[in-house]
């Protein structure tokens, strides 16, 4: 008896499938589509409620399944995966097309959002986005949309949705290679065109949680932070938490992303890579020791190379896995809120950091708090180098913890008493003696003892929380007598979702007078990134700076000794 194509068993048919599907790892199911157009057979033989766990192996063939099935389960990652496949590959399809004004653009910008947040070793996500020209895609919509509804702003860019997520994922699927392919002129117009979100600090937040808020412990009442003012009204640019499309029809509840840090890294990196460099002729000294030996002053011909080549912002190791601000992402419990910044990993600062700083000119900034949106090439900014060494001091128990500074002074001291002397100290307990810092102020009035993080130690796991990071550090003498800077850093961190304050200064005051407080984030590919002012008595506060830092794997580890 003859035995017909339609007579195949339903599981061979289906092994034969995804065979073929599986062979093609980039695009959509191209194989299994065909064969669902065939006959009604296969259709019936190969549709998703009859063919489920094909539908769930072509998905994690295609693409990375750890994150999902980790959130969710392995049964509703099975049940929903031919619609997710589905959703994904809609989204490709509008951003291959170049579909600027496809009214599902927003929900495409998350799917592609997600998919980096998810993005597991293997990149199966962002090998799809790369392949499919997410970064150039991405790159024309900033251009074309970036300032769309600004008329109604005065010239200024308003943080929505669609816009925050776009300058997030250019920076997420950004690498040395893809931003090779810009060219001088649209690096420029590129720079233009962020520059009034990286500088406008009185616009575009880069906190999440209004930064004057501090509590120990990785719990605290999260409040927007609050940007404009009666005068002018200026529009939210950290955007709240709204529920979204997850995987297939599983709703999440998502944060649209921080536009301000991600567009700081994207800035900084064209601008580094628009510097040449350049030992200017007074630069006599090829060496720190001859420049000792002859007494000069600034940097010599090493410390301006070393700048050049090794203060620069880091790409993730591989494109898409860096997600800015350090996620809460992979996080089983449904009521936790995807793409909010995590709470802090203990030793993620201790070490060395090297990068710049950019600083406004003051009249061109005071100008901007009454005017439109400065878009034109006659912005002027300074750029200064910037090395920090720090150290991290833990505490378990809150009764031990050094006091917060009154609240009316917020992050303007680091949410630290303004008198508080660190010394370093031993730490012992009933199994060894740790390296520790005692910290007290000049009234005495506490005094207690924190554990110190070393190099190369196994940090402390277990059932004990930490409820308090403080910082320690300095610039090194070497960076010091070349490019200036402050030789005491205290600070804190805000565990609950790793915002790090700084305070640089000089106890005698004697090379660079004042103090500064730094204020940032650091990302997955670690770089240290956020803002910076002068709190100093008749400082005006809302003038601010950017930095960014990239964490060093060769700079000194030893101890910086007292603080006071």
């Amino acid at each position: 008896m003859a035995t017909t194509i339609a007579d195949i068993p339903s599981e061979i048919l289906q092994k034969i499938a995804l065979f073929a599907t599986v062979g093609s790892p980039l695009g959509p199911p191209k194989e299994l589509l065909n064969l669902l157009l065939t006959c009604r057979t296969f259709r019936d033989c190969l549709s998703a409620e009859n063919a489920g766990e094909l539908y769930y192996v072509v998905f994690s063939s295609k693409f990375d399944a750890r994150g999902p099935l980790y959130r969710l389960s392995p049964t509703v990652v099975r049940e929903h995966a031919p619609l997710e496949m589905r959703r994904r590959f809609s989204a490709i399809k509008i951003f291959k097309r170049r579909l600027f004004d496809h009214p599902r653009l927003t929900e495409a910008l998350w799917v592609a959002y997600l998919m980096v947040e998810d993005s597991d070793t293997s990149q199966k996500n962002v090998k799809q986005l790369l392949s499919a020209g997410v970064p150039s895609f991405l790159d024309l919509l900033l251009r074309r949309r970036l300032y769309e509804g600004s008329a109604d702003n005065q010239g200024w860019p308003i943080m929505n949705e669609r816009i925050s997520l776009a300058i997030a994922l250019s920076w997420t699927l950004a690498s040395q290679r893809v931003m090779s392919y810009e060219n001088p002129e649209r690096c420029q117009e590129m720079m233009r065109l962020l520059r009034p979100i990286i500088f406008a600090a009185f616009r575009y937040s880069t906190f999440h949680t209004a930064e004057e808020l501090f509590s120990y412990g990785s719990a605290i009442e999260a409040r927007a932070p609050q940007i404009g003012s009666s005068d002018t009204p200026y529009p939210p640019s950290i955007l709240s938490p709204q529920e979204i499309e997850y995987f297939g029809a599983v709703k999440r509840k998502a944060r649209p992303p921080s536009a301000a840090i991600f567009a700081a890294l994207l800035y900084f990196t064209r601008m580094e890579s628009r510097t040449t460099l350049n030992i200017p002729p007074h630069i006599t000294c090829e060496t720190r020791e001859e420049a000792i030996q002859n007494g000069t002053d600034g940097p010599c011909a090493d410390d301006i190379r070393h700048f050049y080549h090794h203060c620069r912002t880091h790409f993730a190791d591989f494109p898409g896995i860096d997600v800015g601000i350090q996620s809460s992402a992979i996080a089983a419990s449904p009521d936790t809120i995807l793409c909010q910044p995590s709470s802090y990993k203990l030793g993620t600062l201790t070490g060395q950091w090297q990068g710049s700083d950019l600083t406004p000119c003051i009249q061109t900034y005071h100008d901007w708090q009454s005017t439109v949106a400065p878009l034109d090439d006659s912005f002027n900014d300074t750029r200064k180098a910037l090395y920090i060494t720090l150290e991290e001091h833990y505490c378990y128990d809150i009764r031990s913890a050094v006091p917060m500074d009154d609240k009316e002074n917020g992050s303007n001291n680091a949410w630290l008493p303004t008198d508080l002397v660190a010394t370093e100290t031993d730490v012992s307990n009933q199994f060894h003696s740790v390296d520790g810092m005692e910290f007290t102020d000049s009234k005495g009035s506490f005094r207690t003892t924190y554990e110190t993080v070393r190099g190369g130690q196994s940090l402390p796991r277990g059932s004990k929380q930490i409820v308090d990071i403080i910082l320690t550090g300095k610039t090194e003498e070497q960076y010091r007598a070349a490019w200036g800077g402050y030789g005491k850093i205290l600070g804190r961190v805000r565990l609950h979702d790793g915002l790090m304050v700084l305070i640089q200064s000089n106890p005698d005051d004697t090379i660079v007078p004042g103090t500064r407080v730094l204020r940032g984030y650091v990302t997955s590919s670690q770089n240290l990134v956020g803002r910076l002012r002068n709190p100093s008595p008749g400082a005006d506060l809302s003038y601010e700076g950017v930095f960014s830092l990239s964490k060093s794997h060769t700079g000194p580890s030893q101890s910086l000794h007292q603080f006071n």
